[in-house]
């Protein structure tokens, strides 16, 4: 089996953040712990294949067993952050593939590209 894990778009982590953020300062609640996810599972596989559609290139795969020690299904329970924060993933894992592909061809190098 594949693993699958619950990626979740840069921009919605930060939106996850803010609204955070925005309730601690609201309420002075102190410290709380919010899971941040799309709450779904995508495997790896599932996550290659919308790279490869995102990036018009083939993705060479070698697939091998899982390592010890690796869980083999691993996704956010979002309920809190949804009913507390009310925060929730909008961005899928088309829109993350393509928005990645889409920065790292602009910025070869990463940050501080030329």
């Amino acid at each position: 089996m594949l693993q699958v894990r619950d990626y979740v778009h840069v921009v919605d982590l930060a939106d996850g953040h803010i609204a955070a953020l925005k309730k601690l300062s609201d309420s002075k609640i102190g410290c709380e712990i919010y899971n941040l996810g799309t709450g779904k599972g995508t495997s790896v596989l599932e996550m290659v294949t919308a790279f490869e559609k995102a990036s018009g290139k083939k993705i060479p795969l070698q697939i091998a067993g899982r390592r010890p020690g690796d869980s083999e299904v691993i996704y956010a329970s979002i309920k809190k952050a949804e009913t507390e924060l009310k925060w929730k993933a909008k961005y899928g894992i088309e829109e993350m593939c393509k928005d990645q592909w889409n920065w790292a061809s602009k910025n070869p190098f990463g940050y501080g590209s030329p």
